[in-house]
């Protein structure tokens, strides 16, 4: 374990990656993190600092640490204001004599060197040279975190807290050996949540304690994926670790003492969410999106079924990446805090970016019209959410337009029609020929219903009535029906532990644009277990759409955005 977590530690990045982990450490140490990183403020030295008994005197200590990311080399010890060496002068020279508070001002000071490697020998006497002439004897001390001493806290907190007893470690290890081959990394990884949540008896802290457990859990998958190249599992882990962690913390959010730091941690496990899904759309989909064809011939196979599923899977999660962005800068336009303008201008050049990502694949890729699964309709609703919100209208009616002629000509000429089938064994041997064989795998359908609803909105009145006559003429057989959550939702929906919801059936498509339109309109009405959903109250409206991503649930219809738009725009 602890090699694990040494050649864990050496893979982190100073910035929002081992300066995250560290606050988390020590709390799990029975620390009091005082200060954590913070960007856009002075912190003269200070990463984090934290008040504890130092273990080599006994006494209560002020630790202020340093921290850089890798081995310790000449450069990063000595060159330049962002140097370890500058920083520990900054410590000793302002923070020190004016910003340490005065509860604390009496303590022992412990100033940590940090960093996941080790100190290069070339660089050895200098650290050596500087930490003795500014070591005070009970004042003012230096000691030297690299990467094995930082995992032997590591392992300290996780069996102070009875972390990760043999039969966790036996899943941490096969999730940790398997990251390129997500399949088989996730599954080990669900058996390790699971051992997780149900550690969680109820005490005092246990809430805290598991949820710090899961978020170190979802970073080490990270950085292993990030290091053979493959982000798959990381992805699927650590949304799955943020809706966990979501269940395991709904109660006690906005409670004072564990609601905060549960708090704290649910901030974290998004950031890191977030993180992973900008890492997945740079490495797996930007290099290819420009290239006509370029994501299918990425996939590695040749069968059609692969790459469809491949595409949808990535259009999803790119959708995905966009709509967090959107909600963080719906979140900044509406803190009661002064925002930079700077960081608006940034968000508003990512979403664009992360638009002209989405538009790239759908021009590039023409399997992104012809959905084999009947719930890539889930990915066709992430797509459809991001483009409307993004001001894409008028791409948007293009591509769903495409999608809902292609849809319904594979099914009249019998070629590869969206179905509700699932296990890949039966995707790649669909269709078939046999009797009854279509009505059996087309017997419901939220794709189509997905596709009508939005061509109303966007005024598409042809097409609308077009998928109307499809409907009785053709495939009069099919229910086309929606979902939405009931009262049984916030208890299962976070975790997909049981079946529930509501299904909306009967979706009046051959009456036409607006009675289409009103049957939505006051199914939301008269629906009010949405608005109860956790989730929703705390104004966390992407995890109900990571759910559906993630639990193949199709996406509440109280997303759609009812009203018709009026001038169709596009992305410019």
């Amino acid at each position: 374990m602890k090699l694990l977590l040494t050649q864990y530690l050496a893979a982190l990045r100073e910035r929002e990656e081992l300066d995250v982990i560290l606050p988390d450490v020590l709390s799990s140490l029975g620390f009091n993190v005082i200060s954590r990183p913070m960007r856009g403020t002075t912190q003269y030295g200070v990463d984090a600092a934290a008040v504890g008994t130092n273990p080599r005197t006994g006494l209560k200590s002020l630790f202020l640490l340093s921290i850089k990311s890798g081995n310790l080399t000449r450069a990063q010890w000595g060159e330049g204001v962002q140097s370890l060496r500058s920083s520990l002068e900054e410590i000793l020279d302002v923070y020190v004599p004016n910003h340490v508070a005065l509860q604390f001002q009496a303590l022992p000071i412990v100033i940590a060197m940090c960093f996941g490697g080790n100190v290069q020998e070339n660089v050895r006497a200098q650290v050596t040279g500087f930490t003795k002439k500014h070591t005070e004897k009970g004042k003012i001390e230096f000691e030297e975190w690299n990467g094995d001493h930082i995992a032997e806290l590591v392992l300290a907190g996780l069996m102070r807290e009875n972390f990760f007893p043999r039969n966790m470690q036996s899943a941490f290890r096969k999730s940790l050996a398997f990251v390129d081959e997500p399949e088989i990394c996730v599954t080990h990884y669900y058996a390790l949540l699971f051992q997780l949540f149900e550690s969680c008896k109820g005490k005092r802290g246990d809430r805290i304690r598991v949820a710090r457990q899961m978020y170190l859990a979802a970073w080490t998958v990270f950085v292993w994926c990030r290091d053979v190249g493959n982000l798959d599992a990381a992805y699927q882990t650590s949304a799955t670790t943020l809706l966990w962690m979501w269940d395991l913390s709904r109660e006690r959010l906005g409670a004072k003492g564990e609601g905060e730091e549960l708090g704290v941690l649910v901030n974290n496990m998004v950031a890191l969410f977030r993180t992973v899904a900008a890492a997945y759309v740079q490495m797996h989909v930007v290099p290819y999106s420009k290239t006509e064809n370029g994501l299918g011939v990425s996939v590695k196979s040749w069968a059609s079924v692969d790459v469809n599923l491949k595409l949808f899977e990535a259009l999803g999660r790119v959708s995905m990446h966009g709509l967090w962005l959107a909600y963080t800068r719906q979140l900044l336009l509406t803190t009661k805090h002064e925002v930079p303008r700077a960081a608006i201008d940034q968000l508003d050049l990512e979403i664009m970016a992360t638009l002209e990502v989405v538009a790239d694949m759908i021009d590039n890729n023409i399997a992104l019209t012809t959905p084999i699964r009947d719930d890539h309709a889930i990915e066709v609703m992430l797509a459809a959410l991001f483009l409307h919100q993004g001001g894409a209208s008028g791409y948007l009616a293009g591509w769903l337009g495409e999608v809902s002629r292609s849809s319904v000509f594979s099914y009249r000429t019998n070629g590869d029609y969206s179905c509700t089938l699932r296990d890949y064994p039966d995707l790649a041997a669909h269709p078939k020929r046999a009797d009854g064989y279509r009505e059996e795998v087309t017997a419901g359908s939220i794709l189509f219903p997905t596709l009508a609803i939005w061509l109303a909105i966007l005024g598409d009145v042809d097409g609308v009535r077009g998928l109307g006559d499809f409907h009785s003429k053709h495939m009069s057989h099919s229910t086309w029906q929606l979902w939405m959550p009931d009262e049984s939702s916030e208890l299962h929906i976070y975790r997909n532990t049981e079946i529930h919801g509501a299904t909306v059936a009967e979706i009046r498509i051959a009456s036409g644009m607006e009675s289409l339109l009103e049957q939505i309109s006051s199914e939301i009405e008269v629906s009010v277990d949405f608005v109860e959903l956790s989730a929703i109250r705390y104004g966390a409206w992407p995890v109900i759409l990571l759910c559906s991503q993630l639990y193949r649930l199709p996406v509440p219809l109280h997303f759609w955005p009812i009203q018709p738009v009026g001038e169709l725009a596009d992305i410019t």
